[in-house]
């Protein structure tokens, strides 16, 4: 089977995302799956991202031919019915958890799903909300089909390139386990902002690379080519705040307890990652980009800190020392 030649890909160096900074350090050289991948941490907001990169073009090919193979834990891109199936029913059970836990700031009208797969999230929603108005963004054609069929309008595209008409502003907007795959996710939040009616919600669930790296053990197998940008709790707030909302609402997984941990599994929500809804505003907040975040961050990922929270957290090897310990 053909390999996709990342080595031979031309990379374009690019700014911060969030503060338009040039000023990095690199804190990784290598991807999970061994390639040479040049991970940075900016020095002025501490967002950490792949940089260089590959241009949208060579992202596009590798989306459409070789991402499914790549990422061979993920499902494949040719879909079996009943995989389609067990993927709405999860998705679901997760529109289920938005309303349980943060039902307060989801309002009656229309509800965009910016990535919504099957619609499972959307119908979630609607089954316990059933006065909004729903509608998808998918690029899949399997999946967005079956939403169809589900009864959840979707239009078929990447959102950069939908032309919606519509007649109403919308009143919710989510992006879910899709954030971090974008190649400018500032311009997906101030899409977001254009879309939203004034006091319109964005709902977020990203993962949280610091606690994924840490349950890991090591850096790079957090490093994934499809993930470009990799957020923590505090730069993601900051990217909403830059692109015009306030954080009303940050749900983070690190330092929960396992019990806590399961019951959110049994409500529908996954693990390691952040959940954050932000509200609308009429003008920007003025951001804080404090060098002490970028210090803290680095610390934090330090590779022998990294290895040491996981030998200590997360490790089974030292699960009996946890209990002695009641860590």
């Amino acid at each position: 089977m053909e390999e996709f030649k990342y080595k031979e890909k031309k990379l374009e160096s690019i700014k911060c995302n969030i503060c338009d900074g040039v000023d990095f350090e690199t804190i990784e050289n290598k991807s999970v799956n061994n390639l040479d991948v040049q991970t940075v941490i900016c020095k002025k907001c501490s967002l950490i991202f792949i940089n260089p990169r590959m241009s949208a073009k060579d992202y596009d090919e590798y989306y459409m031919r070789f991402y499914r193979k790549d990422r061979s834990e993920i499902k494949q891109k040719i879909i079996e019915k009943n995989n389609l199936e067990k993927n709405f029913e999860n998705a679901r059970r997760f529109g289920k958890g938005i309303i349980s836990y943060m039902g307060e700031f989801v309002k009656d009208g229309l509800t965009i799903d910016v990535g919504s797969s099957t619609g499972g999230i959307l119908y979630g929603m609607r089954e316990c909300r059933p006065n909004l108005k729903l509608l998808g963004i998918e690029p899949s054609t399997d999946e967005s089909n079956y939403a169809n069929k589900k009864g959840v309008e979707t239009v078929r595209g990447l959102f950069e390139d939908v032309k919606l008409d519509l007649k109403e502003k919308a009143t919710n907007i989510l992006c879910v386990q899709s954030l971090n795959h974008l190649l400018d996710p500032k311009k997906f939040l101030l899409w977001a902002h254009d879309t939203l009616q004034d006091d319109g919600h964005v709902f977020l669930a990203v993962k949280n690379w610091r606690h994924q790296v840490r349950r890991a053990g090591s850096l790079h197998l957090g490093v994934q080519i499809d993930h470009v940008y990799m957020f923590t709790p505090e730069t993601l707030k900051l990217l909403c705040e830059v692109a015009g909302f306030q954080v009303v609402y940050m749900d983070v997984d690190e330092g929960k307890n396992r019990e806590d941990i399961k019951i959110q599994k049994n409500n529908g929500l996954n693990t390691h990652h952040v959940r954050i809804v932000a509200k609308r505003l009429n003008s920007s907040l003025k951001s804080d980009f404090k060098k002490s975040l970028y210090l803290k961050t680095r610390m934090e990922l330090f590779p022998l800190f990294v290895k040491f929270v996981y030998i200590f957290k997360y490790s089974h090897r030292f699960a009996f020392l946890r209990k002695m310990l009641h860590i």
